[in-house]
């Protein structure tokens, strides 16, 4: 008889082990409203990283010819390995430089870049954006 109680109670130890077990179950509905929590959070505290472009003002309709001294033109041909301006062939330090001195013994000159179909367009946009860094504000593009 002192088997049977020792068996029983073996038993109903399991079976009250299985009750908290099966009692201990993890409830997932708050998690969602964890989740929302930090996302507006990250995003009130964020702060946006604002990149600014390269913005032509383009002339209007009726806009006549400019007549321009040959001195006042800079001519610029980009290249995949750099920009050719007066015959030389320089890297974009060097060019930008360039551009500065001629940009401060003629301040209304006209940037003028031709460019060729096999030059890649990331040329173009540090071309650009060299324009925008001096303060080259008249471009004109022309096609090879």
């Amino acid at each position: 008889m002192d088997n049977n109680k020792i068996i029983l109670k073996i038993l109903s130890r399991r079976q009250r082990q299985k009750r908290i077990q099966e009692e201990r179950q993890f409830d997932s509905s708050s998690v969602g409203d964890l989740a929302f929590l930090l996302l507006i959070f990250f995003i009130v505290t964020s702060s946006f990283i604002l990149r600014q472009g390269i913005f032509f003002s383009l002339p209007s309709k009726n806009a006549s010819s400019v007549r321009m001294e040959a001195k006042q033109i800079l001519e610029v041909y980009p290249k995949n390995n750099g920009f050719i301006y007066n015959k030389d062939l320089l890297d974009r330090y060097r060019f930008k430089e360039a551009v500065i001195e001629h940009k401060k013994k003629y301040p209304n000159s006209v940037l003028i870049i031709y460019m060729d179909t096999d030059v890649k367009y990331d040329r173009l946009v540090d071309t650009l954006s060299i324009a925008k860094e001096t303060g080259t504000s008249r471009v004109s593009l022309k096609k090879i």
